[in-house]
């Protein structure tokens, strides 16, 4: 009889620590869950003001492309994106088109237009866009790498009307 007791006791005690884990492990989800979302809003946050620096920059200065660094640096099958801004410093409308190319290779400087062209993906809008006069606007460009390497990137501005190139700016990407 008292063999019995004590182990109707023990599953007793067993249940109670399995549901007692059950809550503690309800809990530590939900805080891992509550701590990820804030890291995906802080992430939106920090690239609208990203995106606010280069229009300040843009408003304040005469310059027709505001663009964030020379050198971007990115792991290999990682990927960033960035913004640019452009503004239109004409007295008329500005039609006009994004064009983004890898243009050169340091470490092989003979790679062929298809090697440049498969070493960088980049996904953003090409346009075409209008931007009135003394308006600026920024644009996403999403960056993924896929060989290591550091290369030369030529970004474009191409004012629609007339097919010029309204602004040009050349920078690095570096994967590691």
């Amino acid at each position: 009889m008292m063999n019995k007791k004590g182990s109707l006791s023990l599953s007793i005690n067993a249940v109670i620590v399995i549901v007692i884990a059950f809550v503690f492990l309800g809990l530590g989800l939900n805080f891992i869950r509550t701590q990820l979302g804030g890291a995906g809003d802080t992430a939106t946050m920090v690239q609208e003001q990203i995106k606010q620096g280069i229009m300040d920059d843009l408003r304040t200065g005469n310059k027709k492309l505001s663009f964030p660094a020379q050198t971007l640096t990115l792991e290999k099958g990682s990927s960033e994106d960035i913004a640019i801004g452009i503004k239109n410093v004409l007295n008329g409308n500005l039609d006009l088109t994004i064009e983004i190319m890898t243009t050169q290779h340091q470490e092989n400087p003979t790679a062929t237009a298809e090697e440049l062209l498969s070493a960088v993906n980049y996904f953003y809008e090409p346009g075409p866009f209008q931007l009135k006069s003394t308006e600026a606007d920024a644009y996403n460009i999403k960056l993924t790498p896929r060989d290591l390497g550091t290369y030369l990137v030529d970004l474009k501005i191409i004012n629609e009307i007339d097919g010029t190139t309204y602004a040009q700016k050349t920078f690095f990407v570096t994967v590691i």
